[in-house]
This record gives C-alpha cells, structure tokens and sequence, in this order.
C-alpha cells in the first residue's frame, strides 16, 4: 500500500452541500479517534472493536503488510516472528473522515482526522498476539514509504516517544555502525533506549544514518541520490507477562 503522502483516493464524485459538509465536520470533532496507546495489553484479542481495524495482514516489523487475513480472529494465519514468538498483525485505523477533509481542502480538520500518523508523521501500526490470542504488545515505527521530505524527520520522533512514556529513567545505548552504515551530512545516530514501567517493557530505536550503498551523492556521476538514507523511529510496547523466562 503506498504511503499516506501518495496516496490518491478520490472520495467526492458529486458537489455536496454546505449542510452536509457541516454535519460531516461536527461529527468528525465529536468522533473519538482509535488510538494505538488506548489498546490493553492482556486482553483478548475479541474484546477490541474489530471495526476500527482495517485491512488486516500479516506484520512485517515496520515494513509493507504480508498476506491478508480476513479479521482479528484470524491473527493465527500469521505466522510467529523470530523476535517475540507472537504474531504480528498490521493493520490501518479506518481514515475516512481524513479524505472528507481533504476533499473539502480544510487543513485544521485533515490534521484532526489524520488516523494513520503520529505528530503527522506517517506510521504503521502492529499488534503482537500470543497463541491463546492475548495481546502482549504493540508496535509504532515510522513509514519509510513516506515522503522523502517527511521521512528524512522520522528519528525525531523517537522524542516523541519517549515524552509519551515520561522522560526519565531510560536506559540509552548508541549502537556501533553495521558494515557499510556511514553519517549523514556528518551525523549519525543509532540508539536503543529501554526501560519498565506500569508493567510494560518499551524499547525505541532511532536511525539516522546512510545504509550500505547509499549515499549524499552517486560516487559515479556524482549527482544527487535522493531519498537514499534510513531515518526511522520505532516503538515497541511489550506487556511484561509476555516476557519469556
């Protein structure tokens, strides 16, 4: 699915009439977004309302959604990543009033009703599911099929982050450069930050660096290699239950 900054969906095929566009913006500020951070670690995976989440895949671990699955009853077709042993199903926050507001051009109302970003920034969304289909954690990365403009500000989030969870008490490593990783315009930036709190293990990564291969300039022709560097923020929220021993 391309990312939110190019996708195309044309929702108005007939004029609509001030009346009509009024109630839809009353009921878009009455209406109460689904947040990522309202979800409750260790509930059922069947006491979620299931309507807020859609098309419903396999997770890739921040990257494009795998196979399709049919509902969140299914989440067992997905199969169990290495890293945690759960399954990880990725999933959109239903984003129709966003594109009501885009087809009006209000700029206050798209920011409102923007479903799928944080601070504006695109994300994608996961959930990790045990066997017994328990929620044991969540997952916040940035999009990297965003923007090249909005991508290259995507570490910046991981302030954000932090800020959600409070400030204080998190364990921070920077993290040596893997082969080829080299800095951007002379920063680099690879860090891991841990902590515990309210029964919940949360680590973010921020990257902010050129990936092997990649670089400011093409060392060939020396032209510009746009969009080529990883700038990213990730959130994972684990419920400390799930912990393995």
């Amino acid at each position: 699915m391309p990312g939110l900054y190019n996708k195309i969906k044309p929702f108005v095929a007939v004029a609509v009439t001030a009346s009509v566009f009024g109630a839809g913006v009353a009921a878009a500020q009455q209406m109460s977004r689904p947040r990522i951070w309202d979800v409750q670690l260790g509930a059922h995976v069947y006491e979620l309302p299931a309507a807020e989440f859609v098309d419903l895949a396999c997770g890739s671990n921040g990257g494009p959604p795998g196979a399709a699955i049919g509902g969140l009853a299914q989440f067992a077709i997905c199969p169990q990543e290495l890293e945690t042993d759960f399954h990880e199903i990725w999933f959109r926050y239903d984003d129709e009033m966003e594109y009501v507001a885009r087809a009006f051009r209000d700029p206050a109302l798209v920011l409102q009703n923007m479903a799928n970003t944080v601070l504006a920034h695109p994300v994608v969304f996961s959930l990790l599911i045990d066997d017994a289909g328990i929620i044991q954690g969540y997952r916040v990365i940035t999009d990297q099929r965003a923007a090249v403009d909005i991508r290259r500000n995507a570490a910046t989030l991981s302030v954000h982050f932090k800020g959600r969870f409070g400030n204080d008490s998190w364990a921070c490593t920077d993290l040596p450069p893997s082969d080829g990783e080299t800095p951007i315009g002379g920063q680099f930036l690879k860090e891991r930050c841990d902590k515990v709190d309210q029964g919940r293990r949360l680590v973010i990564e921020s990257h902010y660096f050129h990936k092997k291969g990649q670089a400011a300039l093409d060392p060939r022709t020396q032209l510009p290699m746009v969009g080529e560097f990883e700038s990213l923020a990730r959130l994972q929220v684990l419920w400390l239950g799930a912990e393995r021993q």
